[in-house]
């Protein structure tokens, strides 16, 4: 039985022991899999749900040590970073596991990201290779040129004239006895090592580098517990790509498990997730939220889409109780899992069973929790504060930002998730709130800051305030409350058009703009931000009344 532990005295909270790790830690994660791999090269590891092809673990094992070779030659080293600007297709996996043998940090960037984005996160990692896509290369490119990088693009897809491409790397010719020495005398890394260096944006400003070991990712998806709930010839599918942590844990999941992988190009739909589902017979699914509530909401949502899985895992942001409760009957012959973490901890808690209450369940092994208040004094049980946690796979910091890692990461090694919430008496946790202002539109990170400054850059505006309003299927709704110039004249037609042009489409202002004669402040002359808040949604609620 799964339950938390309380310590009264010292006001902790934790989860059950945490396993050893499989492999050593001098392993890295590349040459963990490529193990795995080469112990049954004839199974079908890989399927494309686009046009039902395949690769074998044997074909997968092959082609790393290609790209692993050739990318060496090329001047990759330990510690290099290797750019992904990628969706999930055949070529992406052995690509990746290249350069995670090799011990080259992975940064993967969504290719939904506009050039502004891929050059801030790229110039923060610093990519000496960059793989991508063919229809993102020319905006990569430029995202490179722009930030001064000489980092070599290597093209996804249709060949590209002046572009190198993935074909030249998967060339094997002559290669054996070289392949064999990179085998014998592999990279070898320690607990201090980067493997990956994820996306994620703090309480504020834009995307940071969340840096993570490779002992951390073993610990995170090789979890032998999991192999009691699958069998060999089961497949596993999830949308995300390795922009998003849970891209990292389909595909290291379903190696460790040695279950097949189902990937598409293609992107979220619920009539496309019921047709992957069901041609492919799906026993672990993986969604986020906001897919959850498109799908349970969705006519294409039938009583027996669900039925052949055997786990629904979701997570990434909040799950609602009123989620649960929809998509769990559809989920008749396994298991609707709620999950709760954060890049920079991994796994914090789960909710394996139906439950009257709305929390997000027990601790996950090796997690240990505390509850604060503002002036950091711990907190009981029933009383919400900051959830702060340590745990077996926390980050080693955010990549070449000491700044933004002291403000998550404490001298003592806690980890202030930003999440309000409490542990009931049975030991279970609640999430409250948010303490920090990012925002999540289906599933992405929208940073307030940057619409406000894009808003506040028209003459008609003076101060704007980017807030969200709270929506069942998409999390948060962005929506501005903005104070108007005297004597000026704009109107929200003017300003969510202003907007839309110089963002991605999952910040636009979908929850409205509203205009406000002055903000509620603080003494210090700060907005206060959960009462704009508290007005955009009364505001707000006011005109979809109107429409009605």
């Amino acid at each position: 039985m799964i339950s938390t532990k309380y310590d009264s005295v010292r006001k902790l909270w934790s989860g059950a022991d945490d396993p050893s790790a499989l492999f050593h830690e001098n392993v890295t994660i590349g040459r963990a899999v490529l193990y795995l791999l080469n112990l049954n090269p004839a199974k079908i590891c890989q399927v494309s749900a686009d046009d039902g092809s395949t690769r074998t673990n044997g074909e997968i094992y092959q082609a790393t040590l290609n790209i692993a070779l050739n990318l060496q030659k090329r001047g990759c080293s330990k510690g290099d970073v290797v750019g992904f600007v990628c969706r999930n297709s055949h070529n992406l996996t052995p690509a990746f596991l290249a350069a995670q043998f090799l011990g080259a940090p992975t940064n993967a960037v969504d290719v939904a990201f506009s050039k502004d984005e891929i050059a801030h996160m790229f110039k923060t990692t610093g990519p000496k290779f960059v793989f991508c896509d063919d229809d993102v290369a020319r905006t990569v490119q430029k995202a490179l040129l722009e930030i001064e990088s000489s980092a070599t693009i290597i093209v996804l897809g249709q060949k590209m004239g002046n572009f190198t491409h993935i074909d030249d790397l998967l060339d094997d010719k002559g290669n054996q006895m070289e392949i064999m020495k990179l085998l014998l005398y592999p990279p070898e890394v320690d607990e201090k090592s980067c493997s990956a260096i994820i996306c994620s944006s703090g309480t504020t400003g834009p995307a940071k580098g969340v840096a993570i070991s490779h002992e951390s990712l073993q610990l995170m998806f090789c979890r032998p517990v999991m192999s009691s709930f699958v069998e060999p010839n089961d497949s596993m599918f999830c949308f995300s790509s390795l922009y998003w942590l849970s891209g990292y844990t389909a595909m290291f999941m379903s190696f460790f498990l040695g279950i097949q992988r189902i990937i598409t190009t293609k992107p979220f739909s619920p009539e496309w997730l019921i047709a992957v589902v069901n041609d492919y017979k799906v026993a672990v699914l993986m969604t986020a939220p906001a897919h959850a509530a498109q799908l349970v909401n969705s006519p294409a949502l039938k009583k027996d889409s669900l039925e052949g899985l055997k786990t629904y895992m979701c997570g990434g942001s909040l799950v609602s109780k009123e989620l649960s409760d929809k998509i769990r009957p559809y989920v008749c012959n396994g298991m609707f899992t709620v999950g709760y973490g954060m890049t920079e901890a991994g796994g914090i808690s789960a909710q394996f069973l139906p439950s009257s209450k709305a929390s997000v369940g027990n601790l996950a092994a090796g997690c240990v929790a505390k509850i604060i208040d503002e002036d950091g004094k711990q907190l009981g049980p029933g009383e919400s504060g900051e959830i702060c946690v340590k745990t077996r796979t926390q980050f080693l910091g955010y990549y070449n930002n000491p700044k933004a890692t002291k403000e998550t990461l404490d001298k003592e090694g806690w980890i202030h998730t930003g999440d309000l919430g409490y542990f009931d008496d049975d030991g279970l946790l609640f999430i409250s709130g948010r303490k920090k202002e990012i925002l999540k539109y289906n599933n992405f990170h929208v940073t307030p800051s940057e619409i406000e400054e894009i808003l506040e850059s028209h003459p008609g505006i003076s101060q704007a305030a980017v807030v969200g309003i709270p929506d069942p299927v998409f999390t948060d709704l962005p929506a501005a409350v903005v104070v108007q110039r005297n004597g000026t004249s704009v109107t929200e037609e003017e300003l969510l058009k202003l907007v839309e042009k110089s963002v991605p489409d999952y910040k636009k202002l979908r929850g409205g703009v509203y205009f406000v004669d002055d903000f509620p402040m603080t003494p210090s002359g700060k907005i206060r931000k959960p009462k704009v808040k508290e007005l955009a949604i009364s505001l707000y609620n006011a005109k979809q009344a109107h429409k009605l």
